[in-house]
């Protein structure tokens, strides 16, 4: 079954919002209606993209890990329209809520397929927001100013900000309509090979499985 990811400027801006002191951004995924943003306390996230004031950028991964890699391959979609530096990108598995997330089944080879577009959006209006952040900050044009590997830039100081010291102020901006992808050919993440993040905690016996699990009474049996 192929699935339609495509959206429109009025459905993304819908999806896309703004909460209380931090930077939250919602993602819209296919066939179901975007989860809506939580607000919370000063830099609280919502339930997809978190970016916290030390800079760490936290993803909700609301696909199955299947030892496809997924859990690696949607964060990478999201730092590189970011330009967020890879060492400070976190993970973190959504709980089974589909009116909170949206669909998510994993199969047929849809989890990128199927989440490029939009993560590459959320990427991207993010990365904008924090450049215009700056920008307002140093009082210089928007143009001489650029992310990278988890700061903004104004090229012709040499000045820098952390994405963890603009997220206040760019939480208070409006959500740019259609901010500009990157070109392929200025991609650092995608198409690289990169660390695994799943692959400490596997190797240090801190992943949890199925066979790990214990509830009250439970009861065992072998066949």
């Amino acid at each position: 079954m192929k699935r339609n990811a495509n959206l429109t400027r009025r459905e993304f801006i819908q999806v896309v919002s703004t909460a209380g002191g931090g930077l939250a951004l919602g993602f819209y995924l296919p066939a179901k209606n975007a989860a809506a943003t939580e607000s919370a306390a000063a830099f609280a996230p919502n339930v997809w993209l978190k970016i916290d004031t030390a800079g760490l950028v936290t993803i909700t991964v609301a696909r199955s890990e299947l030892g496809q890699g997924v859990r690696t391959a949607l964060p990478m979609i999201v730092a590189e329209e970011l330009e967020a530096n890879w060492e400070d990108v976190r993970l973190e598995f959504a709980l089974a809520h589909p009116d909170k997330y949206g669909d998510m089944t994993t199969g047929g080879s849809t989890s990128v397929r199927g989440s490029w577009e939009v993560l590459r959006k959320a990427g991207a209006t993010a990365r904008a927001m924090l450049i215009t952040a700056a920008a307002q900050k140093w009082n210089v044009p928007r143009e001489t100013c650029r992310a990278f590997n988890g700061e903004v830039r104004h090229e012709p100081s040499g000045r820098r900000f952390a994405f963890g010291k603009l997220v206040e102020a760019a939480a208070k901006l409006p959500v740019p309509a259609d901010a500009p992808l990157k070109d392929a050919k200025d991609f650092r993440y995608l198409g690289k090979s990169l660390p695994r993040l799943d692959v400490p905690d596997k190797v240090f016996g801190r992943a949890i499985f199925g066979i790990d699990v214990k509830l009250p009474n439970m009861l065992y049996a072998t066949v």
